[in-house]
C-alpha cells in the first residue's frame, strides 16, 4: 500500500484540480471551447482516449467504408481525437499520389498523442484549433469526417458553415454520431460527457445541413448485430450525416 499512496495521490490531486477548474471555467461563463479543452485534456491524461478508440473502432470502419476514398484524397478529420479516423484513413491513401489527411482537435493533449501515434505515417498532419473557425485554407479537402463529435460543438450551423468554406467544390462531409433522440436508450449516457451537448432528432439534422447548403444530404442509421455491436462503446447503433458542397456555378 505504501508504494501505491504516491500514485493514488497523484490521481486524485489530477481530478480534485480538473473539477475545481472546470468549476471556475463555468463560473466565469467560458466559452464551451475552453471547457472542451479541459475535459478532453484531463481524458488524454487518464488514458480515456485509448478506451475512446477501441469503443469507436467499429463506428470508424463503417463510416470510412461509406466515404469512397481515392487515392488522391485530401481528408480533414475533425475533432480527431487521439488519431483513429486519421491512421485508418492514412494508411488507406497513396501519399505519392497527393493524397493527406489533417486531424484538427480543440486539446492539444490529445493531439500530441495523436501524433505520437502517426510519426511512423508520412501523409498526416495535425492542427489544434476550433470545428467553428478552423485554422484551414479555403476549398482544400475533398471530404470531411467527424466521428463522435458533432453533437460537441456548441454552434453547429457556424461549424457547418466552415465545413463549407474548407471544402472544394462537391466535396462531402460525412458526420458520425452515437447520441440521437431517435435512440432513446443513447441517452442514458448524456449525463457522464461532463459538458452540454446536442441531442437532435435525424430529421432536425437533416433539415439543419439542408438549411445550411448542403446538397445530396442523406440520414443513415448504422446497426451492429448482437456479435458486431460497439460493446465497449455501449452502443448499438449511430447516425450517420452525409452531405455535399455545392459544385461552382458557371
Amino acid at each position: 500500500m505504501g508504494k501505491l499512496w504516491p500514485k493514488i495521490s497523484k490521481i486524485r490531486f489530477r481530478r480534485t484540480r480538473f473539477k475545481l477548474t472546470m468549476l471556475w471555467s463555468r463560473v466565469r461563463k467560458k466559452p464551451l471551447d475552453v471547457r472542451l479543452r479541459l475535459l478532453f485534456n484531463f481524458w488524454a491524461e487518464n488514458k480515456r482516449g485509448e478506451q475512446m478508440e477501441r469503443g469507436h473502432l467499429s463506428l470508424t470502419e463503417r463510416t470510412i467504408q461509406r466515404m469512397g476514398l481515392f487515392p488522391d484524397d485530401r481528408i480533414l478529420d475533425l475533432a480527431c481525437g487521439e488519431g483513429l479516423a486519421t491512421r485508418i484513413v492514412a494508411e488507406g491513401l497513396l501519399s505519392g499520389r497527393g493524397g493527406s489527411v489533417l486531424g484538427v482537435d480543440i486539446s492539444d493533449e490529445m493531439l500530441r498523442r495523436a501524433q505520437n501515434k502517426s510519426s511512423h505515417l508520412q501523409n498526416v498532419s495535425f492542427v489544434c484549433g476550433s470545428a467553428e473557425s478552423i485554422p484551414l485554407q479555403d476549398g482544400f479537402f475533398t471530404k470531411v469526417l467527424s466521428v463522435e463529435a458533432f453533437y460537441y460543438f456548441e454552434h453547429q450551423e457556424r461549424v457547418l458553415d466552415e465545413l463549407l468554406r474548407v471544402l472544394a467544390p462537391t466535396g462531402w462531409v460525412f458526420l458520425a454520431i452515437c447520441h440521437y433522440t431517435d435512440y432513446p436508450e443513447s441517452l442514458d449516457f448524456v449525463d457522464q460527457l461532463q459538458v452540454p451537448v446536442h441531442i437532435r432528432s435525424a430529421a432536425e439534422y437533416k433539415n439543419m445541413m439542408q438549411r445550411g447548403g448542403w446538397e445530396q444530404v442523406e440520414v443513415e442509421e448504422l446497426v451492429w448485430d448482437s456479435k458486431t455491436r460497439m460493446q465497449r462503446a455501449g452502443h448499438d447503433r449511430a447516425l450517420l450525416l452525409i452531405g455535399q458542397r455545392p459544385g461552382v456555378q458557371q
